[in-house]
């Protein structure tokens, strides 16, 4: 009944309720008495009242035992606190108060006693009966009440989670839209790569062999983007990945300006297309690679449960016509944050000359 008050220890609001509402019923009745009998005063009319209140929360402790203890108990609970009561505020009335000279019934008043202890104790069970059934109404409204407010934070909660939900597909559409929009490219330079290899032939195996494998990332580029859980084997990458840096070994005429190393078994593990080439292209773009003791550092770890993968290269001189604004590394890090959320890290660092990023795939 009083878990609606606010704040503080509720068992005090309880005893100060409880409290101010018998001293306001008892200011009433002393009120009223006074009127017929002056000389009563209000320490009589509270030392009177004394045997009520414990008619009253007597009846309150049984009665909220009753559906417990039965019929049978609770007519015996009735009919015995009444007699027990009874002997008390008998003590009470004739022995304790007249000791400390109060007076409240004199001896040849012994009927008017019965008479008030009978329609006193009916009174203040009825009292008590009530008190009952209306704290029992503010019980349930206020379980209600909880139910509708815990109702309507899971309705919140849900609701949250959906427009979570309606957001990242909005994003994986926005992106799934920009790799098609980029189709264009890769399928017009593709065909004509194939053009030139057919022409390439002729003069040059060597060339033609090259132009052969630029055309295939190409078309590994515009093919694996349409894969519908948005992964692709690892081996794929991989050998697309190999493929770049054959191209790029040519490009820069050094066969040893990469160390790639991979520890795992590369079977039955997926990833997002074009990840790792992302990452590779880009130290490509900007390393410096013309130090044979700083070639481009590639290490793959492959576990049962997650993918592990670090590149560092030597930061080239940054020149009027060579300025990194990292789009690839910031495209890659957004479709990641659509596929995996929380279950991947993409971190980079700048550190004596050297740029390191290291990707991390919980498969």
């Amino acid at each position: 009944m009083y878990s609606f008050l606010p704040g503080g220890n509720k068992k005090f609001w309880i005893v100060a309720t409880h409290v101010a509402a018998w001293f306001v019923y008892i200011g009433f009745l002393y009120a009223a008495n006074k009127l017929s009998n002056p000389s009563i005063t209000i320490g009589h009319a509270v030392l009177f009242m004394l045997p009520f209140c414990a008619v009253f929360y007597t009846s309150v402790f049984w009665i909220n035992r009753y559906k417990k203890i039965g019929p049978f108990f609770s007519v015996a609970s009735f009919v015995g606190t009444f007699l027990i009561l009874a002997v008390l505020t008998y003590a009470y009335m004739y022995r304790a108060l007249p000791s400390a000279n109060v007076l409240l019934y004199k001896k040849d008043q012994f009927r008017e006693f019965i008479k008030y202890s009978v329609l006193g104790y009916a009174q203040y069970y009825s009292y008590a009966l009530l008190y009952f059934v209306v704290a029992g109404f503010f019980r349930k409204e206020h379980a209600l009440r909880q139910v509708q407010e815990e109702k309507y934070k899971k309705d919140l909660e849900n609701a949250r989670l959906k427009e979570q939900e309606l957001t990242a597909q909005k994003e994986k559409l926005q992106i799934e839209y920009a790799f098609l929009r980029a189709q264009v490219n890769p399928h017009f330079l593709h065909n004509t790569l194939n053009t030139l290899y057919s022409q390439a032939q002729e003069y040059s195996e060597t060339l033609a062999s090259n132009i052969s494998k630029l055309s295939s990332m190409m078309r590994y580029s515009f093919e694996n983007i349409n894969y519908e859980n948005d992964s692709v084997p690892i081996e794929k990458e991989l050998k697309n990945l190999n493929r770049l840096i054959e191209i790029n070994n040519i490009r820069h005429q050094q066969n040893d300006m990469v160390d790639f190393q991979i520890t795992g078994d590369i079977q039955n593990q997926m990833l997002p297309p074009l990840s790792l080439i992302s990452i590779v292209e880009n130290a490509f773009k900007y390393g410096d690679f013309s130090d044979p003791e700083y070639p481009l550092v590639i290490r793959l770890t492959l576990l049962p449960d997650a993918i592990l993968f670090y590149c560092q290269n030597k930061i080239k001189e940054k020149s009027a016509h060579n300025t990194s604004h990292n789009i690839g590394i910031l495209n890659l890090r957004k479709r990641l944050d659509v596929l995996y959320k929380k279950n991947h890290s993409l971190s980079t660092k700048i550190e004596n000359g050297f740029y390191s990023i290291e990707l991390s795939l919980k498969t």
